[in-house]
């Protein structure tokens, strides 16, 4: 009877990490309500997610709101970046497919490639913030570089996050309630091994 109230029993710890997905998740959806503060939020969700995954486990409100304060300037300037992008490739495609000409229609598969780039960039730019002190320009870079260099791995994370969600959204809505923080916890072990592939274990991982 006492290992079943172990705190290390897997039951607990199972418990403990269902938890801590509904907590994140909760602290996720707050940070889209003002849109703005998205970025902020998804790049203190993976500073929490990286450490779990890690075994680097600490308390799970406090560091997520260290990383949302401390990466507050970077992450919102990155994240309106790629909403504007994101703006700018959804009208390019509401244009080819209502224009009516057959012209537009033709660039439909450069768009594809394109919105398939976006994704791997935005997948991995969070969690890369996270990981990272640098500019914000040095970050760009260095993201799209690995991003490219990491295509298979990322497409699987993308994968990965869009059936979790459509699960919760068609099947069990309740799925819903840890969707962001389960997503980012599952795709965080995939993304540590690419980090720790470059070596990109610096100081803000061990806050």
């Amino acid at each position: 009877m006492g290992r079943f109230f172990n705190i290390d029993n897997p039951v607990w710890r199972f418990i403990g990490n269902i938890a801590d997905m509904f907590l994140l998740s909760l602290l996720w959806y707050l940070c889209c309500l003002p849109v703005f503060t998205m970025g902020a939020g998804s790049t203190a969700m993976y500073y929490v997610t990286l450490k779990l995954t890690r075994n680097q486990e600490g308390y799970t409100w406090r560091d997520f709101r260290h990383a949302f304060r401390s990466n507050f300037k970077p992450a919102t300037l990155i994240w309106l970046l790629f909403l504007a992008v994101a703006l700018i490739l959804g009208a390019d495609i509401y244009w080819s497919l209502f224009s009516g000409g057959s012209m537009s229609m033709m660039f439909l598969p450069a768009f594809g490639v394109l919105i398939l780039l976006y994704l791997l960039n935005l997948f991995f730019i969070f969690p890369l913030l996270a990981r990272c002190d640098n500019t914000v320009k040095a970050l760009l870079k260095m993201n799209f570089a690995l991003s490219l260099r990491n295509f298979l791995p990322l497409l699987s994370a993308i994968i990965m996050t869009a059936a979790i969600f459509l699960v919760g959204l068609f099947v069990f809505w309740p799925l819903l309630l840890i969707a962001p923080g389960l997503s980012a916890y599952l795709n965080s072990y995939l993304y540590n091994r690419i980090l720790e592939k470059y070596g990109l274990n610096l100081p803000n991982m061990t806050d």
